[in-house]
């Protein structure tokens, strides 16, 4: 039982860095869609746009901007688990309780935050005049998309932050558990 514990510990703890570099190259992308489509240029006049909601370019910048801080401070919190060694520490001490609580705490405001942000941009993206920028696009031969994949994959992205920081709070459990079991056997060696 000892050996799985610290297996699925090496893993978690490496699983939650990858989740959180995830967040951060997801917010780099989340704006490619409208940024090749050339919304910038069709809400120059954020106040009179060219084509009706291309202004969301503008609007969703200091969301990304937060987007990307956040993602930087959980890579950041993730390295933490590293640097107190929960990857590979057979007992944890407080620091480790404390890199496990801070990161599930973050993992779960982040998370909130960003998908009721990031469905609220949605529906401002699907009330685009999708009609008006493909007329435009073919006119001046520019790049144009109705999709939103961007918005969508947000679902699995932090989907899987969330999937490993429960998995990292079990781990957590199991390592009580493994570590309350060894100090009873080595309390019942020394009663021998």
């Amino acid at each position: 039982m000892y050996k799985k514990q610290m297996i699925l510990q090496r893993i978690v703890c490496y699983a939650m860095l990858i989740a959180a570099a995830l967040v951060f190259v997801y917010s780099l992308g989340i704006m490619t869609d409208m940024y090749d489509s050339k919304f910038a240029y069709y809400a120059e006049d954020i106040e009179n746009p060219m084509v009706a909601g291309t202004e969301i370019y503008y609007i969703m910048q200091d969301f990304n901007k937060s987007l990307t801080t956040a993602g930087i401070m959980l890579i950041l919190l993730a390295v933490t688990q590293l640097v107190f060694q929960n990857h590979n520490r057979r007992k944890y001490y407080i620091a480790n309780y404390i890199t496990v609580g801070a990161n599930t705490i973050a993992v779960v405001g982040v998370s909130v935050w960003a998908l009721n942000n990031i469905f609220t941009y949605r529906e401002m993206y699907l009330q685009v005049d999708f009609e008006a920028l493909a007329q435009r696009a073919e006119l001046m031969k520019f790049y144009w998309t109705d999709s939103t994949f961007w918005f969508d994959i947000s679902r699995v992205v932090f989907g899987v932050l969330l999937v490993t920081t429960v998995l990292n709070v079990l781990n957590l459990v199991f390592k009580i558990v493994v570590m309350s079991a060894e100090k009873k056997l080595i309390a019942e060696g020394k009663e021998v």
